[in-house]
Order: structure tokens, then C-alpha cells, then sequence
């Protein structure tokens, strides 16, 4: 079974665009990084058969992190691989952000941190009028399985349109202390 991705499986097999597919990415309807991961999915699918099954509804890239928004109905049998996220990171030669399409902001910036859990999300108001998206997420294990923040917040930026503002449990506690 071929997965269902925003450029044709014969482009996406053979990593070359047809006419069709070439005209949609100079009129912007699609990306490169839509073109890089339907290449990517495509050439793990006959490996894992659940990849088979979905819907790659659109990507985004940012400094060598992906978000691949897929079919919301989808999410939990690639969850249920963490080989499968692995085999794609490699493949995209960067980290990927598995996440449903059309989700509400908070349960997007939940997939994304995926499997750090997320403690809060609250909306901060800065004086200046400008508006951010605050995470809190558990000290030990997010610092360790997200790694870059900075990276982390552009890629969201680029994928949503989220200004974010990620905090540790223990940096909350620790400004609530002094």
C-alpha cells in the first residue's frame, strides 16, 4: 500500500518531479520540504507497513527539523514505532516533529514535545502587546530527549506561527524561589 503524500508516488519513488508536481512547488502550493519528506515516507513504506497507510497532509523545515503533519487518525500507529521515527530522522538527516493536522495549538505543541509530557500551556501578554505561548515541561527528561530549545521554537514559529517560550518545572520553581 503507497502512502497518500502530497506529491505523486511515482515522483516520490523515482526523486524526480513530473511536470505536475514541478508547477505545484513554483506556485508554492507545495514545498521542498513536502518534496523531501514524500520522499523519505515513500522510501521506508515497503519496510513499515503503517507508513503505507497514511496521509502526509503537508511538512515544513526549519534549520534541519521537520514537522510532518499527518492525518490525525494516523498518529497512533506511528507513535507505536519509535524504529519507524528513528529510520524517518535518518532518512530526512534531521529531527521530525510527527504531529496531526488540524489539531488545536496546544495539542500540536503536545505532539511536538512528544514523549516529554507538556505541564502547562498558557498565553503570555508582553507589554510591548506582543503575544507568546508558554510551555512548561519536566526538567529531567525534556532536557534530554528535545535538546535544542532555541532550534525547537523556530521550527514552531515556522509551522504555526507559535512565538514560544519553553521553561523547565525546575526554572519555574527557581523564579517562583527567588
Amino acid at each position: 500500500m503507497q502512502p497518500k503524500l502530497p506529491i505523486c508516488a511515482f515522483d516520490a519513488k523515482t526523486g524526480i518531479l513530473c511536470g505536475n508536481c514541478e508547477a505545484r512547488l513554483s506556485k508554492g502550493e507545495i514545498t521542498e520540504a513536502d518534496v523531501k519528506a514524500s520522499k523519505a515516507i515513500a522510501s521506508l513504506a515497503d519496510r513499515f507497513p503503517e507508513l503505507g497507510k497514511t496521509t502526509l497532509k503537508r511538512a515544513s523545515e526549519t534549520r534541519g527539523s521537520y514537522v510532518l503533519e499527518f492525518e490525525q487518525s494516523d498518529m497512533g500507529p506511528l507513535r507505536s514505532n519509535p524504529q519507524l521515527h528513528e529510520e524517518l530522522e535518518a532518512a530526512l538527516k534531521g529531527k521530525a516533529y510527527l504531529v496531526g493536522a488540524g489539531v488545536s495549538d496546544r495539542q500540536f505543541l503536545e505532539e511536538v514535545f512528544y514523549p516529554a509530557r507538556v505541564l502547562t500551556v498558557n498565553t503570555v501578554w508582553l507589554p510591548d502587546g506582543e503575544k507568546k505561548t508558554k510551555v512548561v515541561v519536566p526538567a529531567k527528561r525534556s532536557e534530554r530527549r528535545l535538546g535544542d530549545f532555541d532550534k525547537l521554537r523556530e521550527t514552531v514559529k515556522r509551522a504555526r506561527g507559535i512565538d514560544l517560550l519553553v521553561e523547565t518545572e525546575r526554572e519555574v520553581a527557581a523564579s517562583l524561589h527567588s
